[in-house]
């Protein structure tokens, strides 16, 4: 399939993205693999969920990198941390949000100063899910209390994935849940951290979606990943 040029640009731009993703994440065990499985569950949703074009699909999965870029400013042996934190240590590290808005627009700055073209629609949506990735359908996320429709749709998509991937990962606190776990969880916060219709549309496509879980998690047992179709 001959791709267009706005198609070709944002190839272009995959390794630069891809590049910072793992300055950002590079310390933390599996951290490469969760930024690419969100990644890969937000092109799933805007594909198969929103019916968006291939285009913006791209762009979506390209901005999806860089969610956690803010990460970089946080201390690892904070992140790390098994226990739990603190609430001046919540508020340190929730600070990722803006600072992972701000790097995105110095590097798109940077761009635009030394006249090298590049995807503005990419960077709006790279600077979005930065800054809004951690907010809740009904208001109660951070950093700006947003909710519904003021989110953006792909900070609401990349909120979703996000969690999804958290909860069926091993961390320094938890064990990995099976996606059955995972469905009613989402289920459950539907309408209060997650778009409800983001929710039930990822949920009518499962079948194959359960498909990329099970080739995106190889590490996990096949149980764990398709436990929920028995």
């Amino acid at each position: 399939m001959k791709l267009t040029a706005n198609e070709m640009g944002l190839q272009q731009l995959q390794p630069m993205f891809e590049a910072i993703s793992y300055v950002a994440e590079y310390v933390e065990p599996d951290a490469m693999n969760h930024v690419q499985r969100v990644s890969d569950y937000a092109r799933f949703v805007a594909e198969y969920v929103l019916e968006w074009d291939s285009e913006e699909t791209t762009r979506l999965a390209l901005a999806a990198l860089l969610h956690d870029v803010g990460k970089t400013t946080i201390p690892r042996e904070l992140l790390l941390r098994p226990g739990a934190l603190t609430a001046d240590e919540r508020v340190y590290i929730r600070q990722h949000a803006h600072h992972g808005f701000n790097i995105i627009e110095n590097v798109e700055r940077t761009l635009v100063t030394n006249q090298i073209a590049f995807d503005e629609t990419l960077f709006s949506y790279a600077k979005q899910v930065a800054l809004y990735h951690h907010e809740n359908f009904d208001g109660s996320g951070y950093p700006e209390g947003k909710a519904g429709n003021d989110i953006p749709m792909v900070a609401r998509v990349v909120k979703m994935v996000d969690v999804i991937d958290a909860l069926m990962s091993v961390r320094p606190y938890k064990t990995a849940w099976p996606w059955k776990s995972t469905r009613d969880e989402l289920r459950r916060l539907a309408g209060s951290q997650f778009d409800p219709h983001l929710v039930d549309g990822l949920l009518h496509e499962e079948e194959e979606f359960i498909q990329l879980l099970a080739s995106t998690h190889h590490k996990v047992s096949e149980s764990l990943v398709l436990g929920a179709a028995r």
